[in-house]
């Protein structure tokens, strides 16, 4: 099957809905009018350089193969990923009948594949298939997108940067939403539209249908140090713990994220599901940087057989400056001021940071 035939199957597969992972090793991750994509977490590995990993294809209904000797329910395909240039190669594909036979099987050498990468572009199944094999490969954490019928609202934090509804969150929070809206600690909600994205630095603009009181200032002029206590805010776990703004804190562990990140540094603050796109603020108050994401223990327990504890990722606060930039938006901004208790910090982010809510599928956000 060549890899353009490829392409177009994956292109035309719709993603509905956000899940937590499946226990089984193939993972749906995608599903459209005629095919499910199902992503094989297992098989993620870096080898030479490159990422590699599976997915399968399942059709409605039987396929002609290219040379038309048989027909083929579903597909396996194997391919190589070069994370940073955004490229992937088809290294084999497998054919297999209604019953789960072996029909064929086409095998790429390497120096074939190599020669072959092509450009996934900035969006589509194919740039979220490459962006959640490469976290994984990190180990990061990374949830596929499954599909369902249902409509799913996911949750995450936002941060006003402008009294004119300006709201900055993480794009992985707001892909894919039927409908995004923000609610702000005094239980206000009102709906946003997203204007905005840097999927490379997992960055999003929202423009929410209101004005804000209160708006963040990010911190300029003072470099990241090693050891300067931060504070998160966020709403995590928040079906659980509740729709208000939680705080937690910790330190700037490194400066860099993983294998050298610059766009990244890491913390020791606790984060879980609904701190994504929250602020983290220096002990001046001004933001430093937004949660992104966590490393997943579990993946490094089985790979090293320690299991690892509140190590976080965020994205640099000069990273999300030039986004804002970018996109013509006016923010506060200045050199850190004086250091502030803990109490007087958590007042200033909880007052700027807004839960973020995506309605994915049909019906109604709750």
């Amino acid at each position: 099957m060549r890899r353009s035939n490829i392409a177009r199957v994956l292109s035309c597969a719709l993603l509905l809905a956000a899940a937590p992972a499946a226990a089984q090793t193939w993972q749906l991750f995608a599903t459209g009018k005629t095919a499910k994509v199902y992503f094989d977490r297992a098989s993620v590995r870096e080898q030479d350089g490159y990422v590699h990993y599976r997915l399968r294809i399942e059709f409605g209904e039987p396929r002609d193969s290219r040379d038309r000797k048989h027909r083929y329910k579903s597909s396996v395909s194997a391919l190589a990923a070069q994370c940073d240039a955004r490229k992937v190669a088809l290294t084999s594909v497998t054919l297999y009948d209604d019953a789960g036979t072996r029909l064929s099987e086409n095998v790429r050498t390497p120096e074939r594949w190599r020669q072959e990468f092509a450009d996934v572009g900035a969006d589509g199944l194919q740039a979220r298939l490459l962006q959640h094999a490469c976290a994984l490969a990190k180990g990061e954490s990374s949830t596929p997108p499954i599909a369902s019928a249902a409509a799913r609202t996911t949750i995450g934090a936002g941060i006003v940067v402008s009294g004119e509804g300006m709201v900055v969150t993480n794009h992985h929070v707001v892909r894919e939403c039927a409908s995004i809206s923000v609610l702000d600690p005094q239980k206000q909600r009102t709906s946003a539209t997203l204007v905005g994205m840097d999927i490379a630095n997992d960055l999003a603009l929202l423009k929410a249908d209101r004005t804000f009181a209160a708006a963040a200032s990010f911190r300029s002029g003072a470099p990241l140090q090693a050891g300067e206590a931060v504070t998160v805010v966020g709403y995590p776990l928040a079906g659980i713990l509740g729709f208000e703004p939680n705080v937690t804190f910790g330190y700037v562990s490194a400066v860099g994220g993983l294998r050298g990140d610059a766009s990244r540094f890491q913390i020791s603050a606790p984060i879980h599901k609904g701190n994504s796109g929250g602020p983290i603020l220096g002990q001046d108050g001004q933001v430093i940087g937004i949660v992104t994401s966590k490393l997943d223990a579990l993946a490094v327990q089985r790979s090293t057989g320690d299991l690892p504890q509140n190590i976080s990722f965020g994205v640099r606060g000069e990273i999300a400056q030039s986004f804002l930039e970018k996109h013509a938006v006016r923010f506060a901004s200045g050199a850190g001021g004086r250091k502030l208790e803990n109490t007087e910090v958590a007042a200033i982010g909880r007052s700027v940071t807004v839960l973020v809510a995506c309605r994915q599928g049909g019906g109604t956000t709750p």
